[in-house]
């Protein structure tokens, strides 16, 4: 079986609405060989959307959080030269912001990830969480070498930007930080109202919370290819 140059893993929950723009954009990219949509437990339609596509499709029968469906995806499909990360709910995204993520990898092998940072978006609120939150950003490629050398991502939900960024930092490998012009996603308050997508916010910030202060603890007890130079520096 041949393997892909690129792989995009999209994982989703509950965004049975939301995932067909993203897919059709996905897969008319000449970019990008294969696709994976993980379900992460959703209650909704979501694997229904999904298999209305070319896609693989990876069904988990409960929630695990981000983190869980993004290794489930790596695990589905190892020997690719690039993966792209990339969210069921974006909005206004475009062919250019994968060539975009893509590019700092293509062009500069010492480059392990890059990570899309939003500009010029339409919506104010999300432009500046990204200014100033950019380590959270889902919109991420890797190269297989540091894939490879990934701790284990499934305990970490959606601290798992987190926990890739400070990883990669502590393994002394470069980031690319290349600008996605345009882009934006629907906010949790959009989907699910103001109190429960509130609600489901501050969730998100715990997730986060626990992963920025607890990565090099977790990644002790869950070190998945972690190199012994680099547990060394978490002891």
């Amino acid at each position: 079986m041949e393997i892909p140059q690129t792989v995009a893993l999209v994982p989703a929950f509950n965004e049975a609405p939301r995932l067909a723009p993203v897919l059709e954009v996905i897969l008319s990219s000449p970019l990008v060989q294969k696709t994976i949509v993980i379900d992460d437990g959703s209650r909704d339609n979501t694997s229904k959307v999904a298999a209305g596509y070319p896609v693989e499709l990876l069904r988990l029968e409960e929630n695990r959080g981000k983190g869980a469906a993004l290794q489930a995806g790596l695990q589905h499909a190892p020997g690719a030269a690039f993966y792209l990360f990339l969210d069921a709910d974006l909005l206004n995204f475009r062919h250019e912001h994968i060539a975009a993520l893509l590019q700092p990898l293509q062009e500069n092998e010492q480059v392990a990830m890059s990570v899309g940072i939003f500009r010029s978006g339409y919506k104010k609120s999300v432009n500046l969480a990204q200014h100033y939150f950019s380590i959270l950003n889902g919109q991420r490629g890797l190269r297989r070498s540091f894939v490879e050398i990934l701790p284990d991502l499934g305990w970490s939900r959606f601290g798992v930007e987190i926990l890739l960024s400070r990883y990669a930092a502590l393994a002394g490998l470069e980031v690319a930080q290349p600008e996605l012009r345009g882009i934006s996603h629907v906010t949790k308050e959009e989907k699910l109202g103001f109190i429960r997508g509130f609600d489901y916010r501050l969730q998100m910030f715990s997730e986060c919370l626990f992963s920025l202060f607890n990565y090099k603890k977790m990644m002790l007890r869950h070190p998945g290819n972690v190199p012994p130079k680099v547990l060394a520096k978490l002891r």
